[in-house]
C-alpha cells in the first residue's frame, strides 16, 4: 500500500513537470511559426496530452477489456470538460467570445452526436470508424489551414519581436510528452492498485481512477496555464482539442480490434450535450465562462462520480 501511494506522489510530480515542460516549448514554438494560443492548444497540446488515452486504450483493448477502453474515453472527455474547466472557470475567467473558439464549440457538438450514435451501436463497426475518421480527417485539414492563415498574416506583421527557437524546445517538448505519458500510466496503475486494496469495485476503477488519471495531464496543464497567467486560449484550446483527439482519433484507432459495446452510456452521452450546448449557448449569448459557469461544471462532475459508484455493477 505504501508503495502504491508513493508511486502516485511520483506520477503527480512527473505530470507537472510534464506540463510545464510541455506548455512552455509548445507555446515557443507555435509563436515562432506564427500561430494563435488557441492551434497551440488545439493541436500541439491537445494532442500531446491525450498520448496517454490513446496508449492506455490501446492496451486494455488489446487485452480483452473493451469496456475500460471506451470507459476511459468517455470518462476522460468528461473529466475534460466538467473537473478540467470546471477548475479552470473557478481560478480564472475563460475568453470564449472569438469567432475560432466558437467554431470549435461548433464542431465539438458535431463530435457529440458523431459519439452518440457510435455508442449506441452493438459494437464498433467499420462505418463507425470510417465516420470518426472523417470527421478526424476535416478537423485536420481545417485546423491546418487555419494555422496557413495565420502564418501569413504573421508574415505581414513587422512590429513584433521574432520568437529565438533553439534544439532545446523540442527535446523539451518531446520529454513534456514523455513524463505525461509515464505519469498517467504511473498514476493509473497506483490508483487501481490502491482502489483493488480497498475493495473499490472495477466499474469504478474503470470509470474514475483510469479516466481520471489519463485526463490528469489536461488538468495539471490547464491549472498551470491558469497560474501563470497564460493566455486562456491554449486552456481552451487543449480541453476541447483533447477531446477532439480522444474520440476521432483514439476510439477510430481502436477500431482495428473487435470491440463490443455492451454498457450502456446514456447519462454520459446527457452530461457530454449538455456541455456542448451549454459552451455554444454562452457564446451566442456573449458570456464567458467564468467562476459560476466552473462551480455549474464541477457540482456536475462530482453529481457524475458519485453516479458511478453508486450504480457500480457488483
Amino acid at each position: 500500500m505504501l508503495l502504491q501511494v508513493f508511486l502516485l506522489v511520483l506520477a503527480i510530480v512527473m505530470l507537472y513537470y510534464g506540463a510545464e515542460f510541455a506548455l512552455e516549448s509548445a507555446e515557443k514554438i507555435g509563436l515562432y511559426f506564427g500561430l494563435s494560443p488557441l492551434v497551440i492548444g488545439l493541436v500541439i497540446v491537445g494532442f500531446g496530452t491525450s498520448l496517454p488515452e490513446f496508449f492506455v486504450s490501446q492496451l486494455a483493448t488489446f487485452r480483452g477489456e473493451s469496456g475500460i477502453a471506451l470507459g476511459n474515453i468517455v470518462g476522460s472527455n468528461i473529466a475534460n470538460l466538467f473537473l478540467i474547466l470546471g477548475a479552470s472557470g473557478l481560478f480564472e475567467t475563460l475568453y470564449i467570445q472569438r469567432q475560432e473558439i466558437k467554431i470549435q464549440f461548433i464542431l465539438h457538438l458535431v463530435l457529440t452526436v458523431l459519439l452518440t450514435i457510435v455508442l449506441f451501436q452493438a459494437k464498433l463497426y467499420v462505418w463507425c470508424s470510417l465516420l470518426l475518421l472523417g470527421f478526424f480527417s476535416f478537423y485536420m485539414w481545417d485546423t491546418f489551414k487555419q494555422m496557413s492563415k495565420q502564418r501569413h498574416l504573421t508574415h505581414f506583421d513587422s512590429h513584433d519581436e521574432k520568437v529565438q527557437l533553439h534544439a532545446m524546445d523540442f527535446v523539451k517538448l518531446l520529454a513534456g510528452f514523455v513524463l505525461l505519458y509515464g505519469g498517467g500510466e504511473v498514476l493509473v496503475s497506483s490508483g487501481t492498485e490502491i482502489g483493488k486494496i480497498a475493495g473499490i469495485s472495477p466499474y469504478v476503477i474503470s470509470a474514475v481512477f483510469v479516466a481520471f488519471g489519463t485526463s490528469f495531464p489536461e488538468l495539471v496543464t490547464a491549472l498551470l496555464a491558469c497560474y501563470r497567467k497564460k493566455n486562456t486560449d491554449i486552456i481552451t484550446g487543449n480541453i476541447i482539442g483533447s477531446n477532439i483527439f480522444n474520440v476521432s482519433f483514439v476510439l477510430t484507432s481502436l477500431g482495428i480490434y473487435d470491440v463490443s459495446i455492451d454498457q450502456s452510456f446514456n447519462v454520459e452521452i446527457g452530461v457530454l450535450m449538455f456541455a456542448s450546448v451549454f459552451l455554444l449557448a454562452l457564446v451566442y449569448m456573449k458570456k464567458n465562462f467564468a467562476r459560476l459557469s466552473g462551480a455549474i461544471f464541477l457540482s456536475l462532475y462530482i453529481g457524475v462520480v458519485y453516479y458511478w459508484a453508486t450504480n457500480a455493477p457488483v
